[in-house]
């Protein structure tokens, strides 16, 4: 928002410099954009009376004027404008000054004839973007006066950035307002005053409110007589300093008091409404209408217009019509003065892509208390500089009042969050500068009501705010919080889950981070299809490919192993840790719980001459799952084949702890792979984290090693080739007694010595005892006892 210092001061006596001005309004949250000189660079121009106008001899399109400057004698200037006649007066530029940009003036000729000076256009003077002719001044202006003081340019323009929150700032007099608080400087509120004739209002036309839950006030004024035309020089020097440009007296004077007071109005021509009837309403099914920048536009029924009696008139609180619009042969106008609902102004300006200065300010929230008075100043300035007689009464309704809830200020509170000392006067009397009431004050509180147009202010925190805005950050002295500092930690789980994200990257994986959303063709490519039925979908989502809630980590994991496989990586071991979601008829919202998901492929390690690579296969997975479990301390866990539609048959396994199945893994089946154009074998194991870490570990127990020799022996067993190797480790293991320290199984035989639905399993056992050395009775006497234990359990024979 733009504005010159001087129009700020006509609503507050500022005894300040500039830069003080600046500071003051900084830190009162009034962000400073820029500040600038309206006459920088203008020297030597002056008011000119022009005496007299010639032909060029030479050059149709240029006249030769002589035009008085305070000097002895009147200057010749050559022109090119058109606009003006003898007698006018202009600013013109003598030889020896200067305009902006350090454009010199100078004598010279032009066409054979001696120009001594330049007659100026408001563009020339930095007033605006209008170079179509001379800039004409007042009749009653002195010739040879400087005309930076006849036209304010000894001025200076302050523009600030307006926050959304506070829309009362929106105007000069909300400026001023926050200043006469800061200064304790008196406010000057324009005070109207206004002679109302015979006619009534009421006789001419009438307003209805049809929605007032999206129209809360609606105040419609009559002027009757008016004679359009341009602004006077005042009014259009100060809107050309605020950015704006002059349009006709009328449409100027709507928009100098939506400056001055921060409201927007709208001025119509009421002979062009049909029934001089004004109703405010929602468009109906069909409706459109064509707007003042000449665009047609469709309206729907959720849209809020003002019409006459048959058709709507403008875009409430956005833009008026063009068939209503202000012109030069307009004599009566409807002054239209309103509160409308910010929702609705909102929503219709996003949906037409249409945004003006007035829904800037009413999507803000706009001040209903000011709806009068804003009327009142519009016919004021009208009545003054277009003439005419204003009707007796006021047109319109407030079917709902704005009521703004009162707040209760605790004093000892305001000390305490400020972490100052600031007296309950102090604390009241700021508020009552600012425009707030105050009732029921007791010795430790008091209720505060807030105007209606500080919509910012909802709650005690924001009274607070207000309080140290005026008491002066800078008088805060800061100290240090009287609290003790608290060791930050993380929640049991958060921590558990962190602790085991850092194991698996100190193995050397990398980290995968996959949207958690999924799709249903990549769960069928991925093998998932009964999952399908549990997927959350979303009502808006982002894209089709990100239309559910993720069912399982498997899909993301196998697209991004895709995407790095085929960017030529020639290894990949790498994992995600994050959570899935599935649907239940008992949860409205579903069910959440956290999986990690391991995938290896490729080569195991870099290439180089000491490294004999080896193929990434099932069993470095399951390496990776045992040391998780080793550094968890879960020692009750079981690895069984199993078969899932997404995995290899025989190469796929459950993982179970205690008992209850808490992950799969195994080798993704070819067709999966290649659903993702995966070309190499491809390892994955997903574990449910949750229950992996909720289980209670193990007790790690210190056990030291043996003064005595081990005892190695090997045996083979031939059994069905459906028993899983595992169980026979752990056949081994419990028959074997507390002098068995290892088992490993270091050979699997299938062949032609073998008959067909068996295997030979061949099994390493390593005794020793911390007591004794054990003689080969006793390591006999435990094999016989594992040989034994698997005939009786799985049929096996001793080879």
């Amino acid at each position: 928002m733009k504005f010159p210092l001087s129009w700020l001061k006509d609503y507050i006596d500022l005894d300040v410099s500039v830069d003080e001005l600046c500071d003051k309004m900084t830190m009162l949250g009034l962000e400073i954009e820029s500040v600038e000189s309206m006459g920088e660079g203008i020297q030597n121009v002056v008011v000119g009376h022009i005496l007299d106008i010639q032909p060029h001899p030479d050059a149709d399109k240029l006249v030769i004027c002589q035009t008085e400057v305070g000097q002895d004698e009147p200057l010749q200037i050559v022109c090119g404008a058109k606009n003006m006649k003898a007698g006018d007066k202009v600013p013109t530029a003598v030889p020896g000054g200067s305009l902006p940009g350090g454009f010199k003036i100078g004598k010279r000729k032009m066409r054979g004839v001696e120009s001594a000076g330049m007659m100026c256009s408001a563009q020339e003077l930095g007033l605006g973007e209008d170079h179509s002719g001379l800039l004409i001044l007042d009749t009653d202006a002195p010739v040879g006066q400087d005309v930076r003081s006849i036209l304010g340019l000894d001025d200076v323009i302050l523009e600030i950035e307006v926050t959304p929150n506070r829309n009362d700032w929106s105007g000069l007099i909300g400026i001023a307002r926050e200043l006469s608080a800061a200064y304790g400087t008196p406010l000057k509120i324009p005070q109207v005053s206004l002679t109302e004739g015979d006619t009534l209002a009421s006789d001419l036309s009438s307003v209805t409110i049809e929605a007032p839950n999206l129209c809360n006030r609606y105040l419609g004024r009559i002027i009757q007589g008016v004679k359009v035309g341009p602004s006077p020089d005042w009014l259009a020097q100060r809107l050309i300093a605020a950015g704006q440009r002059p349009i006709n007296n009328i449409v100027d004077i709507t928009n100098y008091v939506l400056l001055e007071t921060g409201h927007p109005l709208h001025a119509f021509d009421l002979n062009k409404l049909n029934g001089k009837r004004v109703v405010v309403r929602q468009a109906k099914p069909g409706e459109t209408m064509k707007t003042l920048d000449q665009e047609d536009r469709k309206l729907t029924e959720d849209m809020l217009v003002i019409a006459d009696a048959q058709i709507p008139i403008a875009i409430a609180g956005i833009m008026g019509g063009a068939d209503s619009e202000v012109g030069d042969d307009t004599v009566d106008l409807f002054i239209e003065s309103a509160y409308f609902s910010p929702s609705s102004v909102r929503k219709t300006a996003r949906t037409l892509g249409l945004n003006s200065e007035a829904s800037q300010r009413f999507q803000r929230g706009a001040d209903p208390d000011i709806v009068p008075l804003a009327a009142d100043r519009v016919c004021e300035l009208i009545l003054e500089c277009a003439g005419g007689e204003l009707t007796s009464g006021t047109l319109g309704e407030y079917p709902k009042p704005i009521i703004i809830e009162p707040i209760t200020l605790n004093f000892h509170r305001v000390e305490k969050v400020l972490g100052t000392n600031v007296s309950s006067e102090t604390q009241l009397n700021i508020l009552k500068t600012l425009g707030f009431s105050v009732t029921e004050p007791s010795e430790d509180d008091a209720i505060i009501h807030v105007p209606p147009r500080r919509h910012d202010a909802t709650r005690e925190a924001d009274l607070i705010e207000e309080i140290a805005r005026l008491f002066g950050f800078e008088n805060i002295e800061p100290t240090l919080p009287r609290v003790r500092p608290v060791e930050a930690r993380y929640a049991p789980s958060f921590q558990r889950h962190r602790d085991l994200r850092n194991h698996i990257l100190s193995c050397g994986l990398t980290e995968f981070f996959n949207w958690t959303f999924t799709n249903r063709p990549d769960m069928e490519k991925a093998g998932l299809t009964k999952d399908i039925d549990t997927l959350i979908l979303l009502e808006n989502p982002l894209s089709e490919k990100q239309e559910g809630m993720r069912t399982s980590l498997l899909p993301g994991l196998l697209n991004t192993a895709s995407f790095n496989l085929r960017k030529n990586r020639k290894s990949l071991s790498a994992f995600e840790l994050g959570p899935v979601y599935t649907s239940s008829p008992n949860q409205e919202n579903g069910l959440q719980h956290n999986e990690l998901g391991i995938v290896l492929s490729g080569s195991a390690g870099e290439k180089f001459w000491g490294n004999p690579q080896h193929l990434l296969d099932i069993f470095d997975l399951k390496g990776i799952v045992e040391g998780i479990m080793a550094n968890l301390s879960m020692d009750d866990f079981t690895i069984s084949a199993a078969q899932r539609d997404s995995f290899a048959d025989g190469a796929c396994a459950e993982i179970s702890l205690k008992g209850n199945v808490i992950g799969i893994m195994g080798q993704i089946n070819l067709d999966v792979a290649q659903n993702f154009e995966i070309e190499h074998p491809i390892f994955i194991a997903i574990l449910d984290t949750d229950k992996l870490l909720k289980s209670k570990q193990s007790t790690v127990v210190y056990q030291g090693t043996s003064d005595h020799p081990p005892s190695l022996r090997d045996l083979a067993v031939l059994v069905n080739d459906d028993i899983p190797a595992g169980d026979l480790i752990r056949a081994a293991q419990k028959a074997g007694g507390k002098n068995l320290a290892q088992v490993s199984i270091f050979d699997i035989y299938r062949g032609k010595q073998v008959e067909q639905g068996k295997k030979s399993v061949a099994l390493s056992l390593i005794f020793q005892s911390k007591e004794r050395t054990l003689t080969d009775k006793d390591t006999d006497k435990a094999c016989n006892k594992i040989v034994k234990s698997m005939e009786h359990q799985f049929g096996a024979q001793l080879r």
